[in-house]
């Protein structure tokens, strides 16, 4: 009651507030089918997470409780739990984030150092690791209230709990460099700056290294930004586990719903952003799929959907590639420039996709 005696004030006040506007994909966000036409890079790999490559090149992705080679599938480093987020410093040495447990410095395979808390909190639900110039590392903790795989209740939680801290390279020390963000997902050192994808705010930001107010860079994004990665022109490559819909964005305005819905129903049929659908009867948002002969059309309201986004030194989005609802390609969250291509991670297909870059983007 409360809550509608506000919304009712607030729009008299400030009319047309209570709209739910969602930035329209066009120009260089015009969808596509490059992630669905994107060539899968061996056989699928579920559990696949994020991607980097060795000073010598070689590729690593982090699956599960290892850390793969992924040319020949070998593995790199057996971990103690499972691996998310990975780095790679100048001396080849690999930071590795553990699920629950903090993150890992690994040398040649063999973990040397541990980075378990920091500030007196633990670190439980690191998103993103990004190597500085000066050798430190950056950490990103998506929630201080939920873990990794929590982060669909975290949004629809309004949390905004998540820091950003950097800690020296043997992970001796560290200390907190930004907090209070809404699942910071992504990082990427640029110069005196990082970058920070602020998921559930559907931005990115400059935070000083030094300390200081954050700039933004990006802003009201249609979807939910991940991790980020250099690109060698000078820009970066940002991917979206999901993007945002006019459903989804009702639901979080409604208090009285959203906590009914998360105490009673199953995860699986929330209304929430997914990395994959499974079309299971039960799921939400199937009625706007606009089904006919088993064809979910690409223009549906997507469950999910797959988008790497590439942006130029400014931050601008210059160049989209795109799973859409019919596509099977969704849930990236992380992406490689290698030469002529970018290596993308579908954590919902359980794929390594190679998709070519264009040339003058």
């Amino acid at each position: 009651m409360l809550d509608t005696l506000f919304s009712r004030i607030k729009e008299a006040l400030f009319p047309g507030s209570e709209a739910v506007a969602l930035p329209m994909m066009d120009g260089a966000l015009k969808p596509n089918r490059r992630l669905d036409d994107a060539a899968p890079i061996g056989a699928e790999l579920p559990g696949c997470d994020d991607v980097v490559a060795l000073v010598d090149g070689t590729v690593l992705v982090s699956v599960d409780q290892r850390i793969l080679r992924l040319g020949d599938r070998s593995t790199w480093c057996e971990c103690p739990g499972t691996v998310g987020a990975l780095a790679v410093a100048a001396d080849d040495s690999v930071y590795a984030a553990i699920a629950g447990a903090g993150v890992l410095r690994i040398v040649q395979g063999i973990v040397t150092s541990r980075l378990e808390q920091v500030d007196g909190r633990p670190l439980r639900c690191v998103t993103a690791l990004a190597v500085l110039a000066d050798g430190r590392i950056a950490v990103s903790e998506g929630s201080s209230a939920n873990p990794l795989d929590d982060w669909a209740r975290d949004l629809l939680e309004h949390r905004a709990s998540g820091r950003v801290v950097v800690a020296t390279a043997d992970l001796s020390s560290a200390s907190t460099l930004a907090s209070d963000l809404a699942w910071p997902a992504g990082l990427l050192a640029r110069g005196n700056a990082l970058w920070i994808s602020e998921a559930w705010r559907h931005r990115v930001l400059s935070q000083p290294i030094a300390g200081g107010a954050p700039i933004p860079v990006l802003h009201n994004l249609p979807g939910y930004p991940a991790r980020l990665s250099a690109d060698p022109d000078g820009g970066a490559w940002l991917s979206l586990i999901a993007v945002r819909t006019q459903m989804l964005e009702f639901v979080l305005r409604e208090r009285a719903y959203r906590e009914e819905m998360l105490a009673t129903i199953d995860p699986r049929y929330w209304i929430a952003p997914s990395l994959r659908a499974t079309g299971h009867y039960l799921e939400p948002l199937q009625g706007g799929a606009i089904k006919k002969l088993g064809i979910v059309k690409p223009w549906a309201p997507p469950r999910s959907y797959g988008l790497v986004v590439r942006l130029n030194a400014a931050g601008e989005i210059v160049d989209s590639l795109h799973s859409r609802a019919g596509g099977v390609h969704h849930g990236i969250t992380a992406t490689l420039r290698r030469g002529a291509h970018v290596i993308a991670v579908s954590k919902g297909a359980g794929r390594v996709l190679q998709a070519i870059v264009e040339v003058g983007r």
